[in-house]
């Protein structure tokens, strides 16, 4: 099992950053915001299933009688880091993956979706702007760019319980019931 839901490299590609300016603080920030989501989705993603990964394939297959959706993220020693499922053959069981494995291996984590990629990255920035700012005023308005576009939220509009904007965490889903 692995402590962050997204890396370094996806977080920057979905909020367009080319430079390695962030960096440093940006991978601070993977392993509290990935608590996040496992407290905000009510989900710890540890658990697991057999299958076989072959060293050098990109093809999987699932010792479970259901399939995985189409864009879950998979975690095993043998699969480089936010590999997801691509398709599904019904007729042979076999998950087709977005990379080769790196190495042989009997089980998977599977996590969460790759839609939900851009809102994870949205609440590392938004933690990052909000931790490296001096622009909140007294009634708690806060405002964050994603490359050229700038947002301001008011205090009405970040939920208190996870402190993260409602439409960020509208994004990011819901919580699955009574599985924490």
């Amino acid at each position: 099992m692995t402590l962050n839901l997204i890396t370094l490299a996806t977080v920057k590609a979905q909020l367009g950053i080319t430079s390695s300016t962030y960096d440093a603080a940006l991978t601070a920030l993977l392993p509290v915001v990935s608590d996040d989501v496992r407290r905000i989705l009510n989900d710890r993603f540890d658990r697991y299933t057999t299958a076989t990964i072959t060293a050098g394939s990109p093809l999987m297959t699932w010792a479970s009688w259901c399939p995985l959706k189409l864009g879950t993220v998979v975690y095993s020693t043998g699969l480089p880091a936010d590999t997801y499922v691509q398709s599904y053959d019904p007729t042979t069981g076999v998950h087709t993956l977005s990379a080769n494995a790196t190495a042989s291996a009997t089980y998977v984590y599977p996590t969460i979706s790759i839609s939900q990629w851009p809102a994870i990255a949205k609440m590392i920035w938004y933690r990052y702007t909000t931790q490296n700012t001096t622009s909140v005023d007294v009634k708690g308005v806060q405002s964050e760019s994603y490359g050229p576009v700038s947002v301001t939220y008011t205090d009405k509009e970040i939920n208190k319980q996870y402190n993260y904007p409602y439409v960020i965490l509208a994004d990011l889903g819901k919580a699955k019931a009574g599985v924490a």
